[in-house]
């Protein structure tokens, strides 16, 4: 089979190289700065950032550095619009938001992490920080772990070896041992538990969403605080949790 490498672009690899790049700081970034970053000499890099610019692929600041700009924004929607699931799981997961009061989130497994495709605020006057697009470690979050219970032994070691199980907190499960038996719990009971180990003070509960062919395809969780998410509470809640995410398989064609 003929490498795909042959039939590259390499002016194109270039540009998304720069997209890429100005993506993973945490700030706008100067030409000179972005020119070691990417290998590239400024005057290729001067041309390739202005057209990406005129696309609004990139922006320039006032003070003539670069991040991303707008066309993502409308890219991005346009991506998530048309993932089914997400549009088949969000009156479901208002349904719950409004029943419990919680903030509900809906995830994906996606090279190696939880990624979350949706959110709906919940009514409280405490607002969480997450949002649609950020990444989560399976092991300190409710979708996270309840995607990873139906994970392969195999499948979920290789990811542990490539991530690892950095603590977040001072109750972070960092023993993969531990964290099997965690996991195989929450495949029981249907549902999985996140308490206090991402942030303290944070408690989340998740359960898997099915598809018409008994695959795992994602995981809806609610987040709340810890006074607001007693112990006691939790199988309750973790049942509600379990039957919406029910719901949204059925809706996907699954039957259990």
């Amino acid at each position: 089979m003929e490498s795909s490498k042959k039939y590259s672009v390499p002016s194109l690899e270039k540009a998304l190289l720069i997209i890429d790049t100005i993506a993973a700081q945490d700030s706008s970034v100067g030409v000179s700065e972005l020119c070691k970053m990417v290998g590239m000499p400024k005057t290729s890099a001067f041309f390739m950032l202005t057209t990406l610019e005129q696309h609004n692929y990139i922006a320039k600041t006032d003070d003539g550095k670069y991040s991303l700009g707008t066309r993502f924004i409308s890219l991005g929607q346009l991506v998530l619009d048309r993932l089914d699931i997400r549009q088949q799981a969000k009156p479901f997961m208002e349904e719950i938001s409004q029943e419990m009061k919680f903030t509900v989130h809906l995830a994906v497994l996606d090279k190696d992490e939880a990624l979350y495709l949706e959110k709906v605020e919940g009514p409280s006057f405490v607002k969480f920080s997450t949002y649609v697009g950020q990444r989560m470690p399976l092991h300190v979050s409710g979708v996270g772990k309840a995607l990873a219970s139906y994970l392969s032994d195999e499948e979920l070691e290789q990811i542990v070896s490539r991530t690892g199980l950095p603590r977040k907190t001072e109750n972070t499960v960092t023993s993969l041992k531990e964290f099997k038996s965690i996991l195989a719990i929450a495949r029981e009971q249907g549902y999985a538990v996140e308490d206090e180990e991402g942030e303290i003070g944070i408690r989340c509960i998740g359960s898997a969403i099915f598809g018409h062919d008994g695959r795992p395809l994602a995981a809806i969780s609610i987040t709340a605080l810890r006074s607001e998410l007693p112990v006691h509470d939790i199988p309750i809640i973790g049942e509600k949790v379990k039957q919406t995410a029910m719901k949204i398989s059925a809706h996907l064609g699954y039957s259990s």
